[in-house]
């Protein structure tokens, strides 16, 4: 590892050592390396520091032998109040009951006196850094579990193995499909399939996922009690730990039933409005051919009579029972006029209404889209972090690799030593 001046300015720390040339001389380096450096004479001292610092020591450096407070009775110390905080003991004899105490206590490393800087400057960036990652990664992975959460109260989420069979449900699938966890697991997922649900679509379905490949697209399902609910659905593959091999699928989706009912109404109410027209045209006609033919009868009658005195004073009704008649006609087609505009003005009103709908529509779906490309980036992201815990995992891995090697000189020690 090189160093990162950059990183080392970040940190803060804090240095115990009783012996005042060796504390004042590495103290004059770390003073132009480090952010901050707490300098304590001995352990009593440097334990009453990090209880005061703790949330701002990013390490502690510490001599093993010191008077008042021992660097491993200052080393319990610091571990009831903080952890996970590195811990590096510079010391001057390889003590063996030390050592083996600090290592139970997670001192990160030793450095022998007199001290390597460049040694214990790489071995605190090393140490901190490794925190910082491990910090970074917990910080992400609350994150992303924020995030879980927040889409599972929203969203229908399921997990299926290859065969469809169904591994997860979510609390809102059950809410929406009537079903408890314990009838669905363990179910194939087409047990909320819609029989107008055509196969086809299935069949691609499948196709795109066992290709690798994310499907979205609108289905429409049935509850347990025979309702039917319509999604957007979004169905994703799951790889195994190595990004290799698809282990099962995931489903996102989230309900758009009340769109798709409210286009049902709509169109459902133009057919009852354009019938009831109809059947208004129908009627008026009718009366109009009703009114037309008693005229003519009449006429016909008035034609008749014998008598001219009669027919001139028959005349003068007719002409007045015309008159009447066309006036109602007149009011009948006036008011056809009238009925006519009503209903054209009322079209007019619905086309509106249906333009602003597909408004709407046209910005539930650009909303949708943006949804599904949000959920895109919190996918890479969450794959993302996942590659980041990886990667810490290996690095706990070697560390775990380096304390075995360093127990083992121990050991050889030991044997020597005997």
């Amino acid at each position: 590892m090189k160093f990162d001046p950059n990183f080392l300015k970040t940190l803060t720390v804090l240095y115990a050592e009783d012996d005042e040339h060796a504390r004042n001389t590495l103290n004059s380096i770390l003073l132009k390396i480090f952010k901050k450096v707490y300098l304590a004479e001995d352990g009593r001292q440097g334990l009453e520091y990090f209880k005061r610092n703790y949330q701002t020591i990013d390490v502690v450096i510490s001599d093993i032998n010191m008077p008042h407070l021992s660097g491993m009775e200052f080393l319990k110390g610091v571990r009831e109040i903080k952890n996970e905080i590195p811990f590096i003991f510079t010391t001057a004899h390889q003590e063996k009951e030390f050592l083996l105490g600090a290592i139970e206590l997670g001192v990160y490393h030793y450095a022998n006196k007199p001290v390597n800087v460049k040694e214990i400057i790489l071995k605190v960036q090393e140490s901190c850094y490794i925190q910082y990652q491990m910090t970074l990664a917990k910080h992400n992975q609350k994150e992303a579990q924020s995030y879980l959460n927040v889409i599972n109260q929203v969203a229908i989420v399921s997990k299926t193995d290859l065969f469809g069979d169904l591994t997860f449900v979510n609390d809102m699938f059950c809410e929406i499909t009537g079903y408890s966890q314990d009838e669905l697991i363990g179910k194939n997922h087409n047990i909320i399939k819609h029989s107008d649900t055509t196969n086809d679509l299935y069949k691609e379905m499948w196709e795109t996922i066992r290709s690798g490949q994310k499907w979205s697209g609108k289905l429409k399902n049935k509850t347990k009690d025979g309702d039917v609910y319509f999604v957007s659905a979004n169905i994703l593959p799951i790889y195994d730990d190595f990004d290799s091999e698809i282990t099962g699928y995931m489903a996102i989706q989230f309900l758009t039933t009340n769109e798709e009912n409210e286009k049902m109404r709509y169109k459902a109410y133009i057919r009852q409005i354009t019938l009831e027209q109809k059947k208004i045209e129908m009627e008026l006609k009718r009366q109009i051919v009703g009114l037309e033919n008693k005229l003519y009868n009449e006429d016909y009658i008035g034609l008749l009579e014998d008598s001219s005195s009669k027919a001139t004073s028959q005349n003068k009704k007719l002409l007045k029972q015309t008159d009447y008649y066309e006036e109602i006609i007149k009011n009948l087609q006036k008011e056809k006029l009238d009925i006519q505009k009503a209903a054209k003005e009322h079209y007019f009103n619905l086309f509106e209404e249906n333009k602003s709908l597909k408004i709407q529509t046209a910005l539930l779906n650009e909303k949708t889209t943006q949804s599904d490309i949000d959920f895109e980036k919190q996918t890479h992201e969450i794959y993302r972090l996942s590659e980041q815990v990886k990667s810490q995992a290996k690095i706990i891995l070697d560390l775990k690799v380096v304390i075995e090697h360093r127990e083992n000189q121990l050991n050889k020690y030991e044997l020597s030593n005997n």
